[in-house]
């Protein structure tokens, strides 16, 4: 298949990538997730170059992943906070750094462990989990053509998903003609 722009990609893990993708992004919400408000505060944490900060901060906004409200109702001062969209990247965000723990840290410079509040318990590694709770390795994981399988932007990639699975191939939607090919 031929490489195609991302923003023009409809494979969800492109288009999220497409706004997450960048190294300030997840840094950013670590941020406002451990309280952090102001853009001064994000300068003095991240040492951000001012003009690349408010770059970023306004590309969360316009993805609905932060919002400005004020610092008390009668002020002109805002601060940042996650909206809830931003909030849903709270499971990435933590499968993040258990993964940089792992794997980039020794058990003895691990910075920052993410604990439950009310036990004060480390959070065990994040799993795709069953309904019943079980944790779920690759070898237990599978895919289906969801509802989107027949957009001609994604039809052909799906199709090439489905030729190389290793278990029995199931039936994928044909792509939808576009309003071009059903013109003529």
């Amino acid at each position: 298949m031929p490489r195609k722009k991302a923003n023009k990609s409809f494979c969800s893990a492109a288009r999220a990538l497409e706004v997450l993708g960048d190294r300030w992004t997840f840094l950013l919400i670590r941020e406002v997730v451990f309280g952090t408000r102001r853009f001064d505060e994000f300068v003095s944490h991240l040492g951000i170059a001012r003009n690349v900060l408010t770059a970023r901060l306004n590309a969360l906004i316009d993805a609905d992943i932060l919002e400005q409200l004020p610092v008390r109702d009668d002020a002109v001062r805002t601060a940042y906070h996650l909206t809830e969209k931003g909030r849903d990247l709270l499971p990435a965000l933590i499968a993040l750094v258990q993964w940089g723990d792992r794997w980039l840290q020794t058990p003895d410079s691990i910075p920052i462990q993410i604990i439950e509040r009310k036990s004060g318990k480390v959070l065990p590694p994040m799993r795709p989990l069953n309904r019943s709770g079980k944790a779920l390795t690759l070898s237990d994981l599978d895919w289906t053509p969801g509802p989107g399988a027949a957009d001609p932007r994604i039809a052909p990639l799906i199709a090439a998903y489905e030729k190389q699975r290793r278990i029995e191939p199931r039936p994928v939607p044909a792509p939808k003609k576009s309003k071009k090919e059903k013109s003529t």
